[in-house]
């Protein structure tokens, strides 16, 4: 198979690679290596000193979450400089200076196929790509028996540099980079902001509106109501959108037999399993549940069968299998597109503004006068940044900063201040899912059901408000 103008790896779903020699039982004993990037040279044939390199980030632990995670990212960046050794009729070991430049230089040359007068890369993707090919350099290098080869033979550097992070020392963290000579400068960072009010608004009014098109009324039904628990979720837990896509149908029924609900999710961006619980409401989670128990068992039994059900909450209409975070995070895309919005929507917006929400949320209530003043209580009370990394999954703040979050907790009284965020949060949910029922009316809910379903909420959002004031 020729795959010169094609992708030089694939995902292997389900890989098992041998672990270690177990002695005593005399047997090899295996690790799984699940969606591990398998990459060929461009003639189709197996690339063995990439795979070799696959196998070392496998074992650096690196994330292949979401078919592949870092190490597909490693992958893709790779195949740059595999496509050229293989254009040159060089060996790995060949490239020198001149040749990686020349690389630099003929990846930066590459248009945009929609807009030819246009880069096809940013010059931080390409320095991303440069960077990410010189590990892969130095991994040859040492391969090869010359632990110097990236540095004499390439005149690469290491350098260092600082990075600045909630839980930074003083001065920053330091962290270490490959540079070369043909790297562009990089452009500045783009940071996501917070998605606005109004923003969210206009995508769940787009939803009835996606969904018209084409689609039975039962589909219609069920498509509509999975993507706004879709959003819902963004916005209420602050999850990624991959941790999202996790949630199973039984952290729903868990957390609601619970008097003081919290939601497990499953916590990324981490090189091991761990797992978080996030604080939700009543209220909501009855719209979670009257999709998990009556309307997803429907497009269950019609697909892959009961005896089949994998658990998990999100799934595709079509075959009932779980839905990838990119199929949802281009769910997004599409709400936007169709409420016309032009700024920039994105799922990981809902999570800025779940962190920036609650950041707000302290400031007022403990009513700072400047921002400074509240820099300076962040940098003495801890237990502020350990709440925010409790409902997020951030890294946790030192072991020992525990003792000191506990005598401030006391002080400052943050489980008050905390409850009343809640409280505010039980009203905002109340309002929202008002909102959602009021939708169902016109879209032809009975108002019989529409009466029954209010006074649910209603009571819900009692026991809410009454669990959170026992609180304070």
């Amino acid at each position: 198979m020729n795959l010169a103008s094609h992708q030089l790896f694939k995902i292997v779903p389900e890989m098992e690679l041998v672990h270690y020699f177990d002695a005593i039982r005399s047997e090899v004993k295996l690790r799984e290596a699940n969606n591990l990037p398998f990459i060929c040279w461009p003639s189709g044939e197996p690339c063995v000193a990439a795979n070799a390199y696959m196998v070392h980030l496998f074992k650096r632990n690196l994330s292949r979450n979401n078919n592949g995670g870092t190490l597909r990212q490693f992958a893709m960046d790779i195949s740059h400089l595999i496509r050229y050794c293989f254009e040159k009729n060089i060996d790995f070991i060949q490239v020198n200076s001149d040749r990686f430049t020349d690389f630099i230089a003929k990846i930066r040359s590459e248009k945009d196929s929609l807009n030819p007068m246009v880069r096809k890369r940013d010059s931080n993707t390409l320095i991303a790509i440069g960077r990410k090919c010189i590990d892969f350099l130095d991994f040859i290098g040492r391969l090869n028996g010359d632990e110097r080869f990236v540095i004499d033979t390439v005149n690469a550097q290491q350098k260092k540099y600082l990075i600045s992070t909630k839980n930074s020392k003083p001065g920053g963290i330091e962290k270490f980079g490959w540079f070369h000579e043909s790297f562009d400068t990089p452009n500045p960072r783009k940071n996501r902001s917070a998605i606005s009010s109004k923003s969210i608004q206009r995508l769940y009014d787009a939803i009835p509106i996606l969904s018209s098109i084409n689609l039975d009324p039962q589909s219609k039904r069920f498509i509509d109501r999975r993507r706004t628990i879709m959003l819902r979720l963004l916005e209420m837990t602050g999850a990624r959108i991959e941790e999202v896509a996790r949630i199973k149908v039984k952290d729903i029924e868990i957390s609601s037999e619970q008097d003081d609900p919290k939601l497990r999710l499953e916590t990324l961006k981490k090189r091991r399993r761990e797992e978080r619980l996030v604080p939700v409401l009543h209220q909501d989670l009855a719209a979670f549940k009257a999709y998990s128990r009556v309307i997803r068992p429907i497009v269950i039994k019609r697909t892959i069968g009961t005896t089949n059900d994998h658990g998990y909450l999100f799934i595709s209409e079509i075959t009932g299998k779980q839905l990838s975070s990119r199929y949802m995070s281009n769910e997004v895309g599409l709400l936007r597109r169709t409420a016309g919005i032009t700024s920039q929507v994105c799922a990981h917006m809902f999570r800025n503004r779940f962190i920036t929400k609650l950041f707000v949320r302290l400031i007022n209530q403990y009513d700072f006068e400047n921002k400074d003043e509240f820099r300076r209580a962040l940098l003495d009370a801890n237990t502020l940044k350990q709440q925010v990394q409790q409902y997020t999954g951030h890294a946790n703040v030192a072991s020992l900063d525990t003792y000191i979050d506990l005598a401030f907790d006391e002080v400052a009284n943050l489980g008050v201040v905390i409850s009343t965020i809640r409280l505010q949060e039980a009203c905002e949910s109340f309002d929202i899912n008002v909102e959602f029922l009021q939708t169902e009316l016109m879209n032809g809910l009975p108002v019989k059901i529409y009466i029954k379903k209010y006074q649910e909420l209603l009571k819900l959002r009692t026991t809410d408000m009454m669990r959170l004031d026992v609180q304070q």
